[in-house]
């Protein structure tokens, strides 16, 4: 699991476990992780599906219950917990295999629910830990200093966008459209530079799925509307996620699978004359690309 949004990895090997025994706010988000975990791993077992979503309503309701409780019964400890146990399941769960022939859509309840999480984390004072959205960038070094094939696979990547950002006129666009989308390449552009920096996986990580929490929130809106270039670059940060360590939290297993879902379902949603844009991060996810570092 992540560093608990910057809060120490003690924070999942024994904060949770220990106040899971006490707090039953924290107790069934922990069984519905434990249910989704071996559901993953074990999908045809109809028992564990069961459990998962006992478990895992439960949960919502004594967290539902715990916000709306103005007699403070739960500390926020405890409930800034729950909600970070909560958001990662729902990254998971928003990534189920849609049925057959049903329409692809984005995560965006579980991109909502980091949002909140945020907002509960600044009105509940909650102390000893921090807000992934608040964490600092990570530390890059300059181009000049990275290896050469490194180098040579950032500048095609910079390419790869300026020749986006040319075909759909960026420039020409109005300011608060031009900066959303600056901003987000800006976002990719910066975590590549840390990759091939030689950033630690998890810290990658907790960048790479917390994308839209740390973009302007009018970017959140664009993927939801299915805008063709905010998808492309996200597509582009997306598969940053099978080239560094696997983690199951974020790069899920078996039915509930990221990246491979995701980029196949930008790439339904595209529409046909724009599927270009995704030749780039397809042909990363199909090998054709190595990233090395």
């Amino acid at each position: 699991m992540p560093s608990c949004n910057g809060a120490p990895a003690e924070a999942w090997q024994h904060t949770i476990p220990q106040l899971s025994f006490s707090s039953e706010i924290i107790l069934n988000p922990m069984l519905a992780l434990s249910a989704l975990h071996l559901h993953a791993h074990s999908p045809d077992d109809a028992m564990v599906g069961i459990a998962l979503q006992r478990y895992f309503g439960r949960a919502l309701a004594h967290h539902r219950h715990a916000l709306s409780d103005t007699t403070q019964g739960s500390s926020a400890e405890q409930l800034w917990l729950s909600a970070v146990v909560l958001c990662h399941m729902c990254w998971l769960l928003e990534h189920r295999k849609p049925p057959h022939n049903a329409a692809y859509e984005f995560p965006v309840r579980a991109f909502k629910l980091l949002e909140g999480v945020g907002i509960l984390f600044a009105q509940k004072h909650v102390q000893g830990y921090g807000w992934q959205g608040d964490e600092n960038l990570p530390q890059v070094i300059a181009d000049e200093e990275l290896p050469i094939a490194s180098r040579m696979q950032l500048y095609e990547l910079e390419e790869d966008l300026e020749y986006l950002f040319r075909e759909f006129n960026v420039l020409a666009m109005p300011d608060a459209e031009r900066h959303i989308y600056l901003e987000a390449r800006e976002y990719v552009l910066y975590h590549y530079r840390a990759f091939y920096s030689g950033v630690d996986a998890t810290t990658l990580q907790r960048f790479i799925v917390y994308m839209v929490v740390r973009c302007q929130a009018s970017y959140r809106d664009m993927l939801q509307s299915h805008d063709p270039l905010a998808m492309a670059l996200m597509a582009r940060m997306l598969v940053m996620l099978n080239e560094i360590d696997y983690a199951w939290w974020a790069n899920g297993r078996g039915e509930y699978e990221v990246v491979e879902q995701d980029v196949r379902g930008i790439c339904q949603l595209m529409p046909d004359e724009l599927r270009w844009t995704m030749d780039w991060p397809w042909r990363v996810l199909e090998r054709d690309i190595l990233l090395r570092r």
